[in-house]
This record gives C-alpha cells, sequence and structure tokens, in this order.
C-alpha cells in the first residue's frame, strides 16, 4: 500500500487529483492539505510514501517545504508552471505532471514511484537522465503552424501579442492579423515560455512584453492594454491577477 498526502493549495484540483487516485487499490490518501507549513507537519507525522506538492502554495512554495521537513518521501510535484522542472528534479523529485495531466500520464507517475520503491535510492545518473527527458519532451514552442485554406503559416512566439479561445476555436493575434492554431488554451499555457507568455483568463494567454498598462478594475480584478495599434483591452481574472503580481513583483 502507497501511503499519499495531496498538498493543493486550489481544491477543485486537490479533488480531481484525491479522485484519480481512488482507481487504485494500492492508494491510500492520509492527508490533503493546502498550506505549505501544515503540509510540512503532516509530512513528518504521517511518513507518506509519496507526495503530491504543488509548488505555487499561498504562504510557502513547495520547495522551501522540502527544506522543512526530515521524513524524505518520494515527490512528484503538480504544477501548472514549466520554470521549475530543473529545480524540481534535483531535488530528488521523481516526476513533474503540468496541469492539466490525464490519468495516463498520473499512471506514469506511480508506476516511476513503485519502481523507485522497489530499486532503493536514487543516484545522480538517474537524476541528470530524468532531466534530460523532460527537456527533450518540454521543450517551449518557438514556431506555431497555422492552417488557413490550402496554406500553412508559420508564426514566430516573438510575434504573437496574445491568444483567445471563444466556441472552441483558439487564435493567435499579431500586429498584422489573427492566426488559427491548433492548440488548447491549456496545451499553449503550457508549452510557451513562461518567461513571455502568462495566462490571465480560462480564454487568454498574453505576450508580457507586448503589455505596456495595466490597472485595477471591477470586483477586484485588473485590465490590462496590448501594445498595438488598436490598443487591445484584455481582462484579467482574480486568481490570474494575484499569480500575475507577483510574478511581475508589483
Amino acid at each position: 500500500m502507497l501511503k499519499t498526502i495531496i498538498v493543493e493549495d486550489e481544491q477543485p484540483a486537490a479533488e480531481r487529483l484525491q479522485k484519480m487516485l481512488q482507481d487504485y487499490d494500492d492508494i491510500r490518501v492520509l492527508d490533503t492539505c493546502r498550506l505549505g507549513k501544515d503540509a510540512a507537519i503532516s509530512i513528518d507525522a504521517h511518513q507518506p510514501d509519496v507526495v503530491f506538492l504543488d509548488i505555487d502554495l499561498p504562504d510557502i512554495s513547495g520547495l522551501d517545504l522540502l527544506k522543512m521537513i526530515t521524513h524524505e518521501p518520494q515527490i512528484v510535484f503538480v504544477t501548472a508552471y514549466h520554470q521549475y522542472a530543473i529545480a524540481a528534479f534535483e531535488y530528488k523529485a521523481i516526476d513533474y505532471l503540468l496541469k492539466p495531466f490525464s490519468q495516463d500520464r498520473l499512471a506514469a507517475a506511480l508506476q516511476k514511484v513503485r519502481e523507485k520503491l522497489s530499486r532503493g535510492d536514487q543516484n545522480s545518473e538517474l537524476i541528470r537522465n530524468m532531466i534530460a527527458t523532460w527537456q527533450a519532451e518540454h521543450s517551449y514552442l518557438r514556431r506555431l503552424p497555422s492552417k488557413i485554406g490550402d496554406r500553412i503559416y508559420i508564426i514566430t512566439d516573438d510575434e504573437i501579442l496574445f491568444i483567445s479561445s471563444e466556441n472552441k476555436l483558439v487564435n493567435a493575434f499579431t500586429e498584422k492579423s489573427k492566426f488559427l492554431l491548433n492548440y488548447t488554451i491549456e496545451e499553449l499555457q503550457n508549452r510557451l515560455d513562461p518567461e513571455k507568455f502568462f495566462r490571465i483568463h480560462r480564454s487568454t494567454v498574453v505576450n508580457l512584453n507586448y503589455v505596456t498598462l495595466i490597472e485595477s478594475w471591477f470586483a477586484g480584478g485588473y485590465r490590462l492594454i496590448i501594445k498595438n495599434k488598436e490598443k487591445t483591452e484584455l481582462l484579467i481574472s482574480r486568481s490570474a491577477g494575484k499569480k500575475l503580481r507577483q510574478k511581475l513583483g508589483w
């Protein structure tokens, strides 16, 4: 039986993961924690075999949490951000799941946990291999194809002002035109360089290099202005606004 603790501050994400884990007879969820400091206490008290750990927590980061605990469980990071992957593997994480992930991807992570526990300690060569595999599988998109009629246009990530989804159609907007993309917003959020691109709404991703103004808006949200001829206005959700403030440091 694999004992596990879920550390996730977003309740829907925590409930989804817990429901996915119910498909496995050898998994027992001991606790679910929203705050990192509470999770550190729970991990040392329960001594789980594996912890599913979000990095972006309200009080401390998941990486800082690992510095606080004495028990050393297997760690599977669960996050929406690419940029922590290398640091996570250097902390000997067994896997790194990008939200939203599938049941098959979760199964692969659990298999890694079982194999790791059966063979003993990780070594530096294994960690290097995991990092190399991650980098190969998750390189950022730099060129995006857009098929319009019989033509396929190639758009570079530097050209994109913002990306918007409406009625299940995803379009990239440049200074000159818009281009239909064969990606979902979730896929683009996870495959575009997070130093440039940020998801401000469930249907919108912006290139931060083209943002000229951010201002407070209704109901605790924000509005931003894109640096183009039309001075396009886009709304930022409250939850995204909080993360954007942390990212930009204002």
